[in-house]
């Protein structure tokens, strides 16, 4: 089969606060499974819909600060049942704040110089 995506994933946790851009707007935490230049997989205690746009804090390893993009929800779906349902998000990056751009960059130039350098 044919991979369709764009952008080569990086399959790596980052502590990451998330904001629903609907009221009420609150922080909640998530990990993601998975990270690319153009999107990101998130693992969360709640289902997200599709279609909702959500604020993104990753906590990049270091860095001084959180690393801020926006983004929108392709898919959700339940990945793990037990006493805490888990669910995935994939979400497509929509901006960078522009403050954060050349942190969020150099973490996925790190990561792309790790795999092909092995």
């Amino acid at each position: 089969m044919r991979e369709k995506r764009k952008f080569i994933r990086f399959n790596i946790s980052l502590k990451t606060i998330y904001i629903l851009q609907r009221e009420p707007k609150v922080e909640k935490m998530g990990i993601t499974k998975d990270v690319s230049a153009g999107g990101v997989q998130l693992l969360t205690e709640e289902k997200l819909n599709v279609g909702d746009k959500i604020g993104l804090k990753f906590f990049i390893p270091e860095a001084l600060n959180p690393a801020h993009l926006n983004g929108i929800v392709l898919w959700s779906k339940l990945v793990s049942t037990g006493t805490k349902p888990s669910y995935g998000a994939g979400i497509e990056f929509i901006d960078i704040e522009e403050d954060n751009k050349n942190t969020f960059l150099k973490f996925l130039c790190d990561l792309m110089y790790r795999k092909i350098g092995k």
